[in-house]
């Protein structure tokens, strides 16, 4: 057996375990730049609010109090996120982390018996300590874990199990085949014209038949709904990434500079964590500007700088040193500029290095650094993402901007 643990209408949960008032009322998440639906509570969903809908079809709804919309902070998601994965961490021998809200449980050698109790703790453990709703389907394979968390949604339930075909097929059965995780809408309207509308009917065709029509992924689906696990998932989770990066769309074009170095410092510094969190450390460091393709210039401005490193870095000043470095050198002043981002490459696991006799001061401070770089990160899981950062960080938005970011210093509470 495995598991999928998904958290509820995650965006929205995450916004309410900050602020209760909000609950029990319709809430979206909105996008970036606030231009459509990207989450939606349960209250929302039943007034017809869709997904990816323009938030100026809403505007009416909000005006009058009757829906509440809230701009995305996604760095919060993502705290929250790794705090309600490490819950799932200790109640089974090992997850995969699928999506910010989704993790596949390894329940390997846990009696299925036990398995509907694991569940609940895991519920009650995330709403105890995080206020997430959390939902946990169990099945012999990935493909129907999904599907019976799905189910468990629909119905209200929060912990459910897939075990038998007589479980299994009447399940199938009532879903449409749009629901069955891989199959999008180009491939369903494929699969109406030889007459499979439900999964249950995909599930019934022959395997050759689904081979020679889908292809080998299709062959995975059919035979994941047959109980024949052969989904691996083992790249999500690797514990260190070719890259990571972190970027944002600004609300409006933007000319002024210390705004722009302000929002480097942060993408850096969030990047930086990121390395520290994988056990990594990088050789280059790159910094790029994107003026506005909907209002450009006579010529688009797509200024970017790299810079390669002879000895790998993990530590939040130096890799915020480099990348002003690298704006500074490609910033052209009197362009207006939309987005901008920072991307860390050439990742290896930052272990300690023997170094010669001449390197040893080098070495000592190294050592040091990573101290200190460890105890504070470890104050902000604690206390709060932002709790200690860089001076840098600090200081006033343009013309009240909001990227996603706090751009003011608040002291964290007791």
């Amino acid at each position: 057996m495995i598991g999928l643990a998904d958290c509820n209408n995650f965006f929205v949960s995450c916004e309410r375990s900050r602020n209760r008032a909000l609950e029990g009322r319709p809430v979206v998440v909105l996008s970036n730049n606030d231009g459509c639906v990207v989450a939606r509570s349960n209250e929302s969903k039943r007034m017809g609010v869709r997904m990816g809908q323009p938030a100026f079809e809403l505007k009416d709804l909000i005006a009058r109090g009757q829906l509440i919309a809230l701009s995305g902070n996604h760095l919060l998601y993502r705290d929250i996120s790794l705090k309600v994965h490490d819950i799932f961490r200790r109640f089974v021998p090992g997850a995969i982390d699928y999506s910010v809200d989704e993790s596949f449980l390894d329940v390997n050698g846990i009696p299925d018996t036990a398995l509907p109790s694991i569940g609940e703790a895991i519920f009650k453990t995330c709403w105890d300590e995080m206020h997430i709703p959390v939902t946990i389907g169990f099945a012999p394979t990935k493909t129907l874990a999904k599907i019976a968390t799905e189910v468990c949604k629909k119905n209200g339930v929060r912990v459910g199990m897939l075990r038998t075909e007589a479980e299994i097929f009447p399940v199938l059965d009532s879903l449409s085949i749009t629901e069955l995780w891989g199959i999008g809408r180009r491939l369903s309207k494929k699969l109406y014209q030889s007459g499979i509308y439900t999964i249950g009917d995909f599930a019934r065709r022959d395997r050759l038949w689904v081979k020679k029509k889908l292809g080998i992924n299709g062959e995975r689906s059919w035979l994941e709904l047959h109980c024949c696990p052969c989904i691996e998932l083992s790249h999500v989770d690797r514990a260190l990434q070719d890259s990571v990066s972190e970027s944002r769309t600004f609300p409006e074009d933007v000319d002024d500079y210390d705004y722009i170095r302000a929002r480097i410092v942060i993408y850096a510094s969030d990047c930086a964590k990121k390395l520290r969190a994988m056990n990594g450390r990088c050789r280059s460091i790159g910094v790029f500007l994107r003026t506005n393709p909907f209002n450009p210039p006579a010529v688009a401005v797509r200024p970017d700088g790299v810079v390669r490193i002879e000895k790998g870095i993990s530590d939040t000043p130096a890799i915020v040193n480099y990348s002003l470095d690298i704006l500074d050198s490609i910033y052209p002043a009197g362009v207006a500029f939309k987005r901008a981002g920072v991307w860390l490459g050439d990742i290896e696991p930052d272990v300690p290095e023997v170094g010669s006799l001449f390197e040893q001061d080098d070495n000592e401070a190294t050592a040091s650094m990573r101290k200190f770089m460890e105890a504070v990160d470890k104050i902000n899981g604690r206390v709060g993402n932002k709790a200690l950062s860089l001076a840098a960080q600090i200081v006033k938005g343009h013309k009240g901007h909001n990227d996603g970011y706090s751009s003011s210093f608040q002291a964290p509470k007791k």
